[in-house]
């Protein structure tokens, strides 16, 4: 028996602080949305547990880990002492620190797996209940396609937003604490967005030009990190001089991304693997289910 599921990258499209703070967290909203460039996780069934970490990128530590958070989440909920023994291996395509939301990802495949692979018959709402006491980003990641985040990014309301575009992912191999950035951040750089009118924006206007669509977000972290690492902005500068529809930094950072027509994306592509080659380059696609 093999059980293989898909984490997908998160991409925020747009991410406003709303000048709130609620257990020292800062309130959020955003729109995002999700790659393909993903993660993957293989359950298979074994006489004992095993965990193992592919990964193409740095050597990654397993103290810490969100799967390991996970699993003990998931017997907490279901009130287990342990789970049937399986071996999990983790294939890693997401860098570390870059704002695409890896190992929130990676949790949430997790949950969906073990969903599958018990047969818990859990709802989405009660996985998404399970990630939110893990991370704020798993909720999000639960779903995996279109939807606003708020509060400190584990509430989401689903989108009916299903445009497909080509996009590009910008990683300088800079690892960017989350907590780092949101410690920088002053009340200057809030700009609060109205949940429902954001909603009613992707949902009624997805079908005008891409560029006016996407001229409406924003990421009000960006300068913050662009003030400590400067090469972000040489790469957002790089991705518009190259005819990308819409550019910006995902989450806190590092990685960037960059929505192109497809006639534009593979001359994209070969300009940045050219000329920032310490720069994880990556041709992928948005909101392909």
């Amino acid at each position: 028996m093999e059980i293989i599921e898909e984490a997908k990258s998160k991409i925020n499209i747009s991410l406003n602080l709303t000048g709130k703070k609620e257990n020292n967290f800062h309130q959020l909203l955003s729109f995002i949305c999700f790659s393909n460039l993903s993660d993957q996780l293989i359950l298979t069934k074994s006489d004992f547990f095993d965990y193992e970490i592919q990964s193409s990128f740095e050597k990654i530590p397993y103290k810490n880990d969100l799967i390991f958070k996970t699993l003990e989440a998931v017997k907490k909920y279901l009130k287990l002492n342990d789970l049937p023994p399986f071996k999990l291996t983790l294939k890693k395509n997401i860098p570390l620190g870059s704002g695409l939301g890896g190992g929130s990802a990676d949790a949430a495949a997790l949950i969906r797996m073990l969903n599958n692979f018990l047969d818990l018959k859990l709802s989405k709402i009660d996985m998404i209940n399970i990630g939110a006491e893990i991370g704020s980003d798993i909720p999000a990641c639960i779903i995996s396609k279109p939807l606003i985040a708020y509060g400190r990014g584990e509430k989401v309301i689903e989108l009916d937003y299903n445009n497909i575009y080509d996009l590009l992912i910008i990683y300088p191999s800079i690892n960017i604490s989350t907590k780092e950035i949101f410690n920088l951040i002053s009340i200057k750089d809030y700009t609060d967005k109205n949940l429902f009118e954001i909603k009613d924006w992707i949902e009624k206007k997805s079908d005008i030009d891409s560029y006016n669509f996407f001229k409406k977000f924003s990421n009000d972290l960006q300068n913050t990190a662009i003030s400590k690492y400067p090469i972000i902005s040489d790469i957002l500068f790089s991705l518009n001089k190259k005819n990308a529809i819409f550019s910006s930094m995902t989450g806190s950072g590092s990685a960037c991304f960059g929505i192109f027509d497809k006639k534009d994306i593979d001359l994209a592509s070969n300009y940045f693997e050219k000329n920032f080659p310490s720069c994880v380059v990556k041709k992928t696609k948005l909101n392909d289910f």
